[in-house]
């Protein structure tokens, strides 16, 4: 695939890229890769985090400059030093890539200050009423990778604004147990039932697979709800299972079995800033 969008299709070829990625015997591993996502980016700086603890000489490269130029821009550490970069784009478009790793309440600070002095501030106008949950929202996220996820390399994260669209994405990859798997060892589904049943029992209130404390379970239902009011949406992969909750006048939930799994699990996000572009919002780039 060349394009990664945000639609199911293109989601469920991560699982694709990333075993090419580990499969190649190559020291400098060839994406034909021709657009890219923020969650591609998180994606991929897992995955290469996981490769380089192999053999630290490997770098990835894409067929495309536009590609190696984004990559670069984003602060992505494992491209190629030779590779062919393309016209830069606006740096203020993009949220460099960040890496959180260790204890949730350690790395809180460090999380809330990333999230603070450099993704929240780079919206054009944002209420007080909308600044608060954002932050507390986005945490949660990296929170639920670290505690839940428990992957050698933390979480991995990074954005992007699409001016002319009105919103604004970010996306979060741990490549850790996965929720489908933390879901049925705690007995809340069997252990026979699709992946993405998981995921949906964990965006329901209330629902954690530690019941001695509520409050910080796999629950994504505050952002949910956020999202649902501001006309975003929220995609989750983990295992091969794959959630889509649009928000908004039309506000659904999709689920469905992805035909290529993936390791841990991937949370990418829309948020819309800009209500005058609101239905332009829901199109896939």
């Amino acid at each position: 695939m060349l394009y990664y969008g945000i639609r199911p299709e293109s989601l469920g070829q991560l699982g694709v890229l990333g075993r090419h990625v580990c499969e190649c015997q190559e020291k400098a591993v060839e994406l034909k890769v021709r657009f890219l996502r923020p969650y591609g980016v998180a994606y991929l700086d897992q995955i290469m985090q996981h490769e380089k603890r192999k053999d630290a000489r490997r770098h990835l490269v894409s067929t495309y400059s536009n590609v190696n130029q984004y990559l670069k821009q984003s602060g992505f550490k494992h491209l190629h030093p030779k590779a062919d970069c393309g016209k830069p784009f606006p740096q203020a478009d993009i949220v460099k890539l960040k890496r959180f790793r260790g204890e949730a309440l350690t790395v809180e600070a460090g999380v809330v200050r990333w999230l603070t002095k450099e993704v929240i501030p780079s919206f054009p106008s944002l209420s007080p009423q909308v600044y608060k949950p954002m932050v507390e929202n986005l945490w949660e996220i990296v929170h639920n990778g670290l505690r839940h996820g428990r992957g050698e390399h933390g979480v991995s994260a990074a954005g992007q604004f699409y001016p002319k669209m009105g919103y604004f994405e970010v996306a979060f990859y741990d490549r850790g147990c996965g929720i489908p798997t933390r879901v049925k060892e705690s007995g809340a589904i069997e252990r026979m039932r699709p992946d993405y049943e998981c995921i949906a029992w964990s965006i329901e209130k209330g629902h954690s697979t530690e019941p001695v404390d509520r409050s910080s379970g796999l629950g994504l239902h505050l952002l949910r709800q956020f999202l649902m009011l501001n006309g975003g949406l929220l995609q989750i992969v983990s295992g091969n299972g794959y959630l889509h909750h649009s928000g908004g006048e039309s506000s659904r939930i999709h689920t469905e079995t992805m035909r290529n799994s993936i390791d841990g699990t991937l949370v990418n996000i829309r948020v819309i800033y800009d209500d005058k572009l609101y239905k332009m919002a829901g199109e896939d780039l």
